[in-house]
């Protein structure tokens, strides 16, 4: 069996449409980068012990937002976003850093993790005798939205949107 992923030219998912656009409204934001400790594609794994730690310390954070925004209810859905954007970026995304952000909008929350590739994703075929490769399936599963757009000549972002409750100030309902 094999799953496919399909997404629009790049074009079409640039910033212009829904939450990733709406940053006239943004309410609240949460950025990070951090330092790789090793470099992309290291044997056994992909990337060292360390790096493998940041998963879990940017879910950690993300929690600690969205209970802080009265989001609670999105946490299983961005943990699980969140988790596959910064294992690719880690394995995939090449470069010294990875950058993570949070933001807060009017019409709800974008999750965004950048890194040092240029390559931005299409369309993504998974076929069942692969061990690995479904990570965007799962984020397009999860996320209402998602996509990638270029950051400068440096690499790119990896998006995703989720919709949230009417929000008044500090996602109070």
């Amino acid at each position: 069996m094999t799953l496919t992923v399909h997404r629009m030219p790049h074009a079409a998912v640039t910033r212009g449409q829904g939450i990733e656009a709406d940053w006239t409204n943004v309410r609240a934001a949460h950025e990070l980068w951090f330092a790789r400790t090793s470099p992309p594609a290291t044997p056994a794994g992909g990337h060292d012990i360390e790096d493998r730690k940041w998963p879990e310390r940017l879910r950690h954070q993300s929690r600690g937002l969205l209970k802080h925004w009265q989001l609670d209810g999105l946490v299983d859905r961005v943990d699980t976003v969140l988790t596959e954007l910064v294992n690719n970026a880690l394995v995939h995304g090449g470069g010294a850093s990875v950058g993570f952000r949070m933001t807060l909008t009017g019409a709800g929350l974008l999750v965004e993790v950048a890194d040092s590739a240029t390559d931005l994703v299409s369309d993504v075929v998974y076929d069942e005798p692969e061990e690995h490769g479904r990570g965007l399936l799962l984020v397009a599963a999860f996320a209402d939205d998602w996509g990638t757009r270029p950051r400068g000549d440096v690499g790119k972002w990896t998006w995703a949107t989720f919709a949230a409750p009417a929000l008044t100030e500090w996602g109070t309902r």
